[in-house]
């Protein structure tokens, strides 16, 4: 195999890193970035709308210089474990879930998803009493996560 063609099948991984802040901020490397950003608009649905900056960091896989993988991290509050019982619950949910809002908006995360935790191992008698009433009534809508233990 020549050096150049051993070149073009190797495969790594590159961070996407930026400097500046606010208005301001730029990729530390422009043309990795476009890369990226090529990636993105032409594999994933909305893409051309992914924005990079607005993960914590990301990742281009290249094979030479051709994208072949891109993955985004971002930071998210979970809340896995969310009980309301007894004749208040609907109200307590609601109270629960405002005070909540406040602290993860007064926390920097107004605007961003939070997720909530319903277990599919669990029995109906387990769940809260009109759970699924209660997420509808606060906006929530269900998740594509998969758990991974790191």
């Amino acid at each position: 195999m020549t050096e150049a063609r051993a070149e073009r099948s190797r495969i790594q991984v590159l961070p996407i890193d930026f400097m500046g802040q606010g208005a301001l901020i730029e990729p530390v490397d422009r043309k990795l970035h476009d890369i990226a950003v090529e990636y993105c608009r032409r594999e994933l649905q909305d893409g051309d709308k992914i924005n990079l900056t607005h993960f914590a960091k990301c990742w281009v896989v290249l094979r030479g210089e051709e994208a072949i993988g891109f993955a985004g991290y971002v930071l998210r509050p979970d809340v896995p474990v969310f009980r309301v019982s007894g004749d208040s619950a609907v109200r307590a949910t609601a109270m629960l879930v405002d005070r909540m809002r406040s602290f993860f908006q007064d926390n920097g995360c107004r605007g961003h998803e939070v997720f909530v935790h319903i277990s599919s191992k669990e029995r109906p008698e387990q769940r809260c009493a009109k759970w699924d009433e209660s997420l509808k009534d606060v906006g929530a809508v269900p998740s594509d996560r998969y758990s991974v233990r790191v």
